[in-house]
């Protein structure tokens, strides 16, 4: 979903195009795959009967092409999340605050707080804390701290200069 601003505080905004929140839960944000989810097939309530399949919003005896049935829902593996390469298979990376499939594989959309994937390595998801104290990655990947003829320390993510060297 978009995020908007409303007096001061964040709220969720429109569903990307394809999601809905059905539960009214702004929480959990646009929650619901419309395209291929057999109890909101292209509305939320909209439930698809016994031995059908919703693919592309529509309730269908199989599952459309670029799809998989995975336990009744048709499912585009090289980009749904939850089931990314495979039925089951769910995108949910350390420190990750958005977690996305691409080609079949999960990598990183997004990363928490503080973190970030310095190493561009999606197995380990956002691996480097970058408020941290490590000199070499301080606020952000490849940030190193250095002064001229000091100590250099990072603290909270910002460069601090530390004792002068002697002379």
């Amino acid at each position: 979903a978009a995020a908007t601003c409303a007096a001061g505080a964040c709220m969720m905004g429109a569903c990307n195009a394809g999601s809905a929140d059905c539960d009214g839960n702004p929480v959990n944000g646009c929650e619901v795959t419309v395209g291929t989810d057999n109890a909101n097939c292209g509305a939320c309530g909209r439930v698809c009967g016994a031995g059908q399949v919703c693919a592309m919003g529509a309730c269908q005896t199989t599952c459309g092409a670029g799809t998989t049935d995975c336990a009744g829902d048709c499912v585009n593996t090289a980009v749904d999340a939850n089931n990314c390469g495979s039925c089951g298979t769910r995108c949910a990376l350390p420190n990750a605050s958005v977690s996305v499939c691409a080609s079949g594989r999960c990598a990183v959309g997004g990363c928490g707080v503080g973190f970030a994937d310095c190493d561009m390595n999606p197995v380990n998801g956002c691996e480097t804390n970058v408020r941290a104290s490590d000199a070499s990655n301080c606020g952000g990947c490849g940030v190193v701290c250095r002064f001229a003829n000091a100590a250099a320390t990072c603290a909270a993510g910002a460069c601090m200069m530390g004792a002068c060297n002697a002379g």
